[in-house]
Parts: C-alpha cells; sequence; structure tokens
C-alpha cells in the first residue's frame, strides 16, 4: 500500500514542523515613541502550528527597558522561559519580553539567551523601513493570485448573489483558497458595508460586509476586500470574496466548494 502524503495545512491534526531560520530583514521594535530592538541578525522560530516568532540578539536590544518578571511559564516548545516587564517613560507592558534559558530541542539551541516580544504588547513593528501588522511574515508562506475562468455561484439565503466568470483565485500556504469576484458580478443590495476592519501582513487591511437577510436583519461580515491592498498585491484591489462558512453555499463549475 502507498503510503499517504503527510499534508502540512495549519490543523491540530498535522504532524507538527518547527524550525529556526536567519532573517536577512532589518527588524525594528518600537514601544513608549522609542526603538527598543534593532537588529539584521534575527532568528524566526516557525512552525505550521503557530505564527512565527522573532528573536533578537540580546545586545540588539534596549535593557534599560527590560525589568526582570516573577512570570515562569514553560513554553511548550522551548521549556524553561525567563520573562521581563517592559518598561518606556510612562508606559509599561507586563511580561512582554521573553528567552528560553536552554531548549530541550538541540534543533533550538541558537535561540537560548536570545529575547523575543510578544506582538501586540509592544507598539510597532517594522521590516526595513515598511510597517508590519498582525504577527511576524513566514518565510515559508507563499501568495498566489491568479486570474481564473471558473464559475463561482455564491448562494445566501436561499439567493443567488453572486454569479462571476472571472474571478480572481488567491492561493495561500495553509489556507483555504480564497474566491475574489468583480462587483459587478455581486448583488450588492444584498451587502451593507459593515464597521469591521482587520488587517494582514501579507494582504493590508480588509473592510467587510454584512449579508442583509430577507426579513431586513444582517448576517455580520459575510464578505471582505482589500481596498487598497498592499503594493505585492494589486489583482485584489476591490473585488469582494465570501465566507463559505457564513453563506448557503459556493459552487465553482457547478460543484460545491
Amino acid at each position: 500500500m502507498t503510503a499517504q502524503p503527510k499534508l502540512q495545512p495549519r490543523e491540530a491534526t498535522a504532524p507538527q514542523l518547527i524550525n529556526v531560520l536567519h532573517s536577512p530583514k532589518r527588524i525594528r521594535v518600537k514601544f513608549g515613541g522609542r526603538v527598543i530592538a534593532d537588529s539584521r541578525n534575527v532568528l524566526v522560530l516557525r512552525s505550521n502550528h503557530f505564527l512565527p516568532i522573532y528573536f533578537f540578539p540580546l545586545a540588539a536590544v534596549d535593557q534599560s527597558v527590560l525589568k526582570p518578571s516573577k512570570q515562569g511559564q514553560q513554553h511548550a516548545v522551548g521549556g524553561e522561559t525567563k520573562y521581563w516587564d517592559i518598561e518606556a517613560g510612562d508606559r509599561r507592558a507586563p511580561d512582554a519580553a521573553w528567552s528560553f534559558t536552554a531548549p530541550p530541542d538541540e534543533n533550538l539551541a541558537p535561540l537560548a539567551g536570545r529575547v523575543a516580544f510578544t506582538w501586540n504588547l509592544v507598539d510597532q513593528w517594522f521590516e526595513e523601513d515598511e510597517e508590519v501588522f498582525v504577527h511576524a511574515r513566514d518565510p515559508y508562506a507563499r501568495i498566489d493570485v491568479l486570474q481564473s475562468s471558473i464559475h463561482v455561484e455564491v448562494w445566501f439565503d436561499g439567493e443567488l448573489i453572486a454569479d462571476s466568470r472571472r474571478p480572481v483565485l488567491l492561493f495561500e500556504t495553509h489556507l483555504p483558497t480564497r474566491f475574489y469576484l468583480p462587483p459587478e458580478d455581486v448583488r450588492l443590495d444584498r451587502l451593507r458595508a459593515s464597521l469591521t476592519r482587520t488587517r494582514c501582513p501579507y494582504k493590508g487591511i480588509a473592510s467587510y460586509w454584512s449579508g442583509v437577510l430577507k426579513g431586513g436583519s444582517l448576517r455580520e461580515d459575510i464578505a471582505w476586500s482589500y481596498r487598497d491592498p498592499i503594493a505585492e498585491m494589486p489583482k485584489i484591489k476591490g473585488l469582494i470574496a465570501f465566507y463559505p462558512q457564513a453563506v448557503d453555499r459556493i459552487h465553482l463549475d457547478g460543484q460545491p466548494v
């Protein structure tokens, strides 16, 4: 019997891959109006089970802002972990910096003594001179954005609300394929602009639409669009994509997704 391939989606049941990579980028962290870490010698801890983490050499960190913490939580991957609070001016972020003491996995040994920061506990992150949002970019992640002639149909509340033969398909590592449709192929009368905004480190700021049910009530945030995506993602500008779980069904060439 032929062995089944070990696929690597970001699912709890997927075999776990963990590795350490060197980032060629200059990475900076700002907190309290000042740069507290700045290096071109950053290592990246990455896996298919968690988001990437940047580790800075201790010498690249402003150690004057690090205040020892009593936090003693063991890290699931790196074992014994040392924590610091960050203090800068009148700002304080408890347990916002941390370091592996002696990782049990020899492959993680290069991270020992380096300093990581909890992403959302500091103010800003930069790769070179561009600010990065939400989380570090995974060097193994890839996004392909391709024009397609596949027939995409979207049903919502019992009615066909999108019908397109000119979608743009976005393929992203570990994630489901997304189908971006021209607004002209979508029944915009069944959508209402939402106040929801989210950020993606690879695509930019997303705006959302809620679906209008027949009774006039709304199902929140069933679709989204990047009105002004980052420079690397021009093909999806202004197009609309739907969450499969938020609509009745989506068909591709007549077959359900």
